[in-house]
């Protein structure tokens, strides 16, 4: 089994198998890091070379009002996008926490470029997990249980047929439509310190191994519903109707997801 998993990760590591991305309106959406980056460019006409700072601060002016509208389209679940959320105010433990809109001041400029030609163009990036942490902590209500010694290390969905889209927190049902994950599956701590799912367009990208471990169930969606929900195989929603180390798994968020590239 160890001289498998070594050689499927090299085959992994060599056959370039990139990142879940999806571009929007002033960017993309790197959806395996989770990072929302969006670029902003001033052509504004200076003088000399020290006017440069009038566009880095015309691109900045620029790139804040950009993020915040790609950011607030983002999915979060199947039925809900980020905007949907901004005028709720989710609590922990009874304590406020900065809405949806407050905390969109976390973003950073990644990098500015100067072109050859003149201007300037600038990449804002905002981490979805850390930005959203807030909303899937309010919603986890799961419950943590001992892993089982001998059983999967976790769950590997292969979703490459279907049109499914990307988001925070995707669904997931059985082949009679039971749903058996989405964010409230979650335990609270896992939900401070991982996202719901991890996406991959290789089953063997060392990011599915870190998140699944080195023996995952696998199996297969067989629809797509709602953009973000996905429906399991029968054969598959069957074998889990029994299998007793699957709320573990999915409580410390131990699944993968693989979709095309």
């Amino acid at each position: 089994m160890i001289i498998w998993l070594f050689m499927r990760l090299t085959m992994a590591a060599s056959s370039g198998a990139g990142p879940v991305i999806e571009t929007v309106e002033a960017g993309h959406i790197d959806w395996s890091a989770m990072v929302l980056q969006v670029t902003a460019r001033s052509d504004r006409t200076v003088g000399a070379w020290k006017d440069r700072r009038v566009q880095e601060q015309d691109a900045l002016n620029r790139l804040e009002p950009l993020l915040f509208e790609d950011a607030l389209r983002v999915r979060f679940s199947p039925d809900t996008r980020v905007a949907d959320l901004a005028t709720t105010r989710p609590t922990t433990n009874n304590i406020k926490v900065r809405n949806i809109e407050e905390r969109l001041q976390d973003w950073r400029v990644r990098e500015t470029r100067y072109r050859s030609g003149g201007g300037v163009e600038m990449d804002g990036v905002i981490s979805l997990h850390t930005w959203l942490k807030p909303t899937l902590i309010a919603r986890a209500a799961g419950k943590a249980q001992p892993p089982a010694p001998d059983g999967p290390t976790g769950v590997l969905i292969d979703a490459r047929p279907l049109a499914f889209r990307p988001c925070i927190a995707p669904e997931i049902q059985l082949a009679d439509e039971t749903t058996i994950y989405d964010a409230t599956r979650l335990t609270t701590e896992t939900a401070k310190t991982l996202t719901p799912v991890v996406y991959v367009t290789d089953p063997v990208d060392p990011a599915a191994g870190k998140r699944a471990g080195n023996q995952p169930l696998f199996l297969s969606a067989e629809t797509s519903a709602q953009d973000c929900m996905l429906r399991l195989s029968r054969a598959d929603s069957a074998r889990l109707r029994n299998n007793t180390n699957l709320a573990g798994l999915l409580a410390t968020a131990k699944v993968v997801i693989v979709l095309s590239p």
